[in-house]
């Protein structure tokens, strides 16, 4: 049995494919493509051209996976269509014209399946926090004794932020600055207590290309899934200028997130900040196999 798990982000719209025999899965193909559906967002709604590129990938993708004798498929989006004013017409339209239901989670929703995912996978203890930054939102849920205990998401993502608050390809300081205050005022406003962690789990593209760039200047080990939360202001300290030195260190290693790595990298420093952690440990799994396992368990 194979399984088509499509993820409609908020930057990116990315399609797994899973074997699955016996209630076990196993990952066989990955296929992205950055549509950036949030810089398509105007007064609220999912635009018109926005609506577009999202069809034009869908039927792409559903052609991809007719190709590929996909059994059963699955589409569903988080923030970038949980948090637009015209979900249902959005919803709609996609119908209409591809003949694909889309699946929009909540944001507990969102947290359960993400942990789930990770519970029996990524997570070597039974307590931390967990947080999953995406282009449009950011979910923080922590857990103690292998169980949710809280969980808010934050609308403030690596793509969303470049778009509010950055000028050029890297934000100035002064724009660093108002990031890191726009995140600390959506934690305070989120209610979220904070609880004394030790760790904190990554989840999801931003996470994984901060590990890779640190791997690539050298800064850590290529074998340790963990990332001392001090190389976060390394980080920052060698991409801290718009120029082509700075540019070529990110193209070289993931040039899709050119402009989404910084925003993104200060999301997760403030989130780590604020929870006192000192580690983060960067993840393989994500949302897509808690959907997947979801599935599974349904039949």
């Amino acid at each position: 049995m194979k399984y088509g798990i499509t993820d409609i982000g908020s930057n990116t719209i990315r399609f797994n494919i899973y074997g699955s025999k016996n209630g076990k899965y196993k990952h066989l193909i990955s296929k992205k493509n950055t549509a950036g559906l949030i810089s398509y967002k105007k007064k609220g709604k999912l635009s018109k051209k926005g609506i577009k590129v999202l069809i034009s990938t869908l039927k792409k993708f559903k052609k991809h996976l007719k190709e590929l004798e996909v059994d059963k498929t699955y589409y569903f989006a988080t923030a970038c269509l949980r948090n637009v004013d015209n979900t249902n017409e959005v919803l709609d339209i996609v119908k209409k014209e591809t003949g694909i239901k889309i699946h929009v989670l909540t944001s507990d929703q969102e947290a359960t399946l993400t942990f789930e995912a990770l519970k029996d996978k990524d997570l070597d203890r039974n307590e931390g926090v967990l947080i999953d930054v995406g282009g449009g939102s950011s979910e923080i849920t922590v857990f103690e004794n292998n169980a949710l205990l809280d969980d808010v998401s934050l609308p403030v993502g690596s793509l969303l932020m470049y778009e509010e608050y950055v000028s050029m390809m890297f934000p100035n300081k002064e724009e660093k600055k108002a990031i890191h205050k726009r995140v600390v005022k959506e934690i305070a406003k989120s209610g979220i207590e904070k609880y004394d962690q030790e760790i904190m789990f990554g989840v999801g593209g931003t996470v994984r290309a901060i590990n890779k760039m640190l791997i690539h200047l050298n800064l850590k080990d290529d074998n340790s899934p963990l990332i001392p939360i001090s190389l976060l202001d390394t980080l920052l300290d060698e991409l801290k200028t718009n120029t082509k030195e700075d540019f070529d260190k990110v193209l070289q290693v993931k040039a899709e997130r050119i402009h989404t790595l910084i925003p993104g990298l200060i999301i997760i420093k403030t989130i780590a900040e604020y929870f006192e952690v000192d580690y983060m440990h960067v993840t393989h799994h994500s949302i897509r196999e808690g959907v997947l396992h979801s599935i599974i368990q349904d039949k």
